[in-house]
């Protein structure tokens, strides 16, 4: 653990040594911001970005896709999310095996922000608009290494409708993931949307997406079912100060000098980082997890005061062919979305069915 506490330190230090940062939030600063939500339940209740869990979950193929393996052969996942301001999001994941090709993925994710009343300059009310997103995954990922080491990639296609204005985009992400031999510890490294918009929203206005480097490790005990983590996310941009919105400015009462107020050198570090852990008693069918995001909760604790912001938490349960998640993360005191997941082993479902199809005996006709 020491050893990777230091690695991670010795990545985001390199990194601000190479890069010339001085804006403030990064939220804001680009389009197609959806990207960044999480696709899963699962992945909610461990902070909102887990790259660094290998399993049958087809989801976390969603955040990395080295972590495609063939625990996912045909597992699809179906989300929904009940987010703020009647806002429906949600995903769908299917994940195949070719014997000795790899593992493919296929995915979507859309977002329907609802509608909106279309009025003209007076005030006076024309009729509605409305506003969605899509993104379209197509992921590949292959063991290179004793099957230790997995490289994956995917290519997004990004769909954007808000009222009259649209735009298209494509995208692609890079992974690594390495998996001891006990299967117990992972670590992931993942380059995410490194890509741009092909049709803007409007003509020659050519927007940012939101580019991020990540970095993770998980590692399962040995003899108590549980998994612990640690996610670095941001990695290309060091600096995520901001100014103190409720006290922006410091004055010198002897000089009368002015000073933006930032946060410290420890915060900034420290926001960087999600930490969580997975509680998987009964033979991995019953799921606890709980994490914090402290780039969440030092961002909106400032402008409230839920102490429990950055705070995610959810279970599981799998029965049978099916495994249930259910997640709940605070952003705000007025409320937290409640995030669903269904994950189905569709390979046995359907395999099972067919078997009892063979079963019946002929009837001689």
């Amino acid at each position: 653990m020491k050893a990777v506490s230091a690695y991670l330190l010795w990545v985001w230090i390199a990194l601000a040594s190479l890069t010339n940062f001085t804006s403030a939030q990064i939220g804001g600063s680009f389009s197609y911001a959806f990207l960044q939500l999480p696709p899963s339940a699962r992945i909610e209740a461990l902070g909102g970005t887990q790259i660094a869990i290998m399993d049958n979950d087809p989801g976390m193929a969603f955040q990395n896709p080295a972590l495609l393996n063939r625990q996912m052969h045909l597992q699809a996942a179906i989300d929904i999310n009940a987010y703020f301001a009647n806002i429906g999001y949600g995903s769908f994941a299917l994940a195949h095996r070719f014997k000795s090709k790899g593992t493919v993925f296929g995915g979507i994710q859309y977002f329907d922000y609802g509608s909106f009343t279309e009025t003209l300059e007076n005030g006076q009310i024309i009729g509605e608009v409305r506003a969605n997103d899509q993104a379209l995954y197509l992921g590949y990922s292959q063991p290179i290494v004793d099957s230790t080491l997995f490289v994956g990639g995917h290519f997004k296609a990004i769909f954007s409708a808000y009222a009259g204005f649209t735009s298209i985009g494509a995208a692609v992400d890079l992974g690594l993931a390495y998996r001891s031999k006990n299967k117990r510890t992972v670590m992931g490294l993942v380059f995410k949307n490194m890509g741009s918009m092909i049709d803007p929203y409007t003509t020659n206005n050519f927007e940012p997406i939101p580019f991020q480097i990540q970095l993770g490790f998980s590692h399962q005990l040995e003899h108590l079912p549980l998994r612990l983590m640690i996610t670095a996310n941001n990695l290309q941009r060091p600096d995520l100060s901001f100014l103190d919105i409720e006290n922006p400015i410091s004055i010198d009462p002897l000089t009368n000098d002015t000073s933006f107020n930032r946060i410290s050198l420890g915060d900034n570090i420290l926001r960087h980082f999600i930490l969580g852990a997975e509680l998987m008693p009964f033979k991995q069918r019953l799921f606890f997890r709980i994490s914090y995001n402290f780039l969440r909760g030092g961002e909106l604790s400032s402008l409230q005061s839920d102490a429990a912001a950055g705070l995610s938490w959810g279970f599981g349960i799998r029965i049978s062919h099916f495994t249930f998640s259910y997640s709940r993360a605070t952003y705000h005191a007025v409320g937290s979305p409640n995030h669903l997941t269904l994950q189905i082993n569709a390979g046995k479902l359907f395999a099972k069915k067919k078997q009892a199809a063979t079963d019946v005996p002929r009837t001689g006709i």
